[in-house]
């Protein structure tokens, strides 16, 4: 018996060579950018909505550590805050002690503000036995994107909320 010996060709372009000329690479390259400057801006918009929420979690964080330091040092702690002078500068909050004397200063991101206008500074008091002169505070960004702070007067605690309705 006798083997029969088969040659297997791959099949090859028209010009010989195989791969992608520069032309067609730069087509792609060309669609890929267009697609880019299509979908990017639209996350533009997402990342705005997750700053203001990172602003809103770190300043209730700052109310839990003010409310876990006037139970454990039996001090009332204060959070205020604060509109700035100029316009340019971020929106503001200074945690206090009992007798108003700033502990430390806290900005927000350029670009979210608190909801309300505020003619002198407004505050939450965080008290000995845990609880809280309780309130409900908006922060917007610049593109209008709303987010609800919202401090329980019994436990001291707070929450943020996308919706005032929400529960």
């Amino acid at each position: 018996m006798g083997w029969k010996v088969v040659k297997k060709t791959v099949p090859i372009s028209p010009r010989g060579r195989r791969g992608f000329t520069l032309f067609e690479l730069l087509v792609v390259l060309i669609l890929l950018g267009a697609a880019a400057a299509v979908v990017l801006p639209s996350f533009s918009g997402a990342f705005g909505g997750i700053q203001l929420e990172t602003a809103a979690r770190d300043l209730v964080t700052r109310m839990k550590q003010a409310r876990g330091a006037a139970v454990s040092k039996q001090r009332v702690r204060r959070i205020f805050l604060l509109s700035p002078e100029d316009p340019n500068e971020p929106f503001a909050y200074v945690l206090t002690d009992e007798y108003e004397q700033p502990i430390g200063r806290y900005l927000l991101p350029q670009g979210i503000s608190y909801l309300e206008e505020m003619s002198e500074p407004v505050g939450f008091s965080f008290y000995p036995n845990g609880r809280s002169s309780g309130g409900r505070l908006g922060l917007k960004n610049a593109a209008g994107r709303k987010v609800f702070i919202e401090v329980n007067p019994i436990t001291g605690f707070g929450k943020v909320r996308r919706s005032l309705d929400e529960s």
